[in-house]
């Protein structure tokens, strides 16, 4: 977790330790985790992506933000449709494919919209450029929460092989959302 801890850290305590270029996504301005928890839903073939989401987990909540961290196959509709925020985190397996942990829920909860007008969210998908289908469920997820009417905080961030740069603009994006009291009354230690 070390890699992926610092350079957030500082991002949500307003340093800046990320170096913008052309190619970053830009922070969210307006928009903040309200109240209530935030949803973190993976799904992970490797390890990686859920070694990503309790990295995310764990700063969240040490700014002050409540966590719910769900494997995407747990996430029913229900649950999904009760949810006001939150963070996907998935990797894509061979030319495109879910990985196991999110078969079920591409087979079984993705054929059809549901009823997601009130949801923002942000994802992060993981991938191969090696690949035809580069970060393909990452943006399968993308377009079918887009069309169950969802609404993106930012851009969905794509990460080719573990790329820090593209962790870096995942991490400084989240903690744009973090409001600013919780980040200043966070205690928070390197």
């Amino acid at each position: 977790m070390g890699m992926f801890q610092l350079n957030w850290v500082k991002a949500l305590i307003g340093e800046s330790s990320i170096q913008r270029d052309a190619n970053a996504v830009p922070a969210v301005a307006a928009a903040h985790f309200a109240p209530s928890p935030v949803l973190l839903a993976y799904a992970t073939q490797t390890g990686v992506t859920e070694d990503l989401a309790n990295a995310t987990h764990e700063q969240l909540l040490a700014a002050g933000i409540e966590t719910e961290l769900v494997e995407l196959n747990d996430l029913d509709i229900e649950k999904l449709a009760a949810t006001p925020q939150a963070l996907f985190l998935t990797s894509t397996t061979c030319d495109g494919d879910p990985p196991d942990m999110a078969e079920a829920f591409a087979e079984e909860r993705m054929i059809d919209p549901a009823p997601l007008e009130h949801l923002q969210y942000g994802l992060l998908a993981l991938g191969d450029r090696a690949y035809d289908h580069f970060c393909g469920f990452g943006h399968a997820l993308d377009e079918w929460l887009r069309a169950c009417g969802a609404k993106p905080w930012f851009p969905c961030i794509e990460v080719d092989d573990e790329d820090g740069d593209a962790l870096d603009r995942w991490h400084a994006q989240v903690a744009a959302l973090v409001p600013k009291v919780a980040a200043a009354a966070s205690p928070i230690t390197p």
